[in-house]
């Protein structure tokens, strides 16, 4: 007899990351951050401290954004055209095998590209042992320029992508929203 999923989740490892559309949540064609090593999302706070009678007597907390940064060992050129706006030349005359692929990379295009929403996929359980995915979703992502670390000995070339992610009135499908809202966490069963 299978047990109802409960709502405490555990999360293990980062299985994926992706540009959605913005319409339908779906991926981009080529929004597939493709051999992802490692990601990170943290919001960036701060605090007031309300002092009197040489005590804090209240505290207030905001936060500005998101921070979310993905590592991977592949160059996706469709994904760094797409975020960049830097188009990819291809010379296909030397036949099959033979092809050769060029972009420009950090040009002025980069800098004004329009903020996208992108998920992290997280392969999880809950604490009864169900199989789940946890996806964390940014609704709307400012992306930086990309960086590369190495390339270096056995590590390779590691492709870094990072973002701000900002407060959104619509959500990762265009829906309007009630509130101010960075993303959404959601636990779902893994789809068979």
């Amino acid at each position: 007899m299978t047990q109802p999923r409960t709502r405490i989740v555990e999360g293990f490892s980062l299985s994926h990351a992706a540009i959605l559309d913005g319409t339908t949540g779906q991926e981009e064609d080529w929004g597939d951050l493709y051999g992802v090593r490692s990601g990170s999302i943290a919001v960036q706070s701060q605090n007031y401290d309300n002092t009197g009678d040489d005590f804090v007597l209240s505290s207030w907390f905001w936060f500005d954004y998101g921070e979310v940064t993905v590592q991977m060992g592949y160059v996706p050129m469709d994904t760094i055209a797409n975020l960049s706006g830097n188009p990819i030349s291809s010379d296909t005359s030397g036949g099959a095998g033979s092809e050769v692929y060029a972009m420009d990379v950090w040009t002025s295009t980069d800098l004004n590209q329009p903020a996208r929403p992108m998920q992290l996929v997280v392969p999880s359980k809950d604490d009864n042992g169900a199989i789940a995915e946890l996806l964390l979703i940014l609704f709307k992502v400012q992306f930086m320029p990309f960086t590369f670390d190495g390339p270096s000995y056995k590590s390779g070339l590691l492709v870094n992508y990072g973002g701000r992610a900002l407060v959104s009135l619509k959500d990762h499908k265009g829906n309007a929203l009630t509130k101010r809202t960075i993303g959404r966490v959601i636990s779902q069963p893994v789809a068979a």
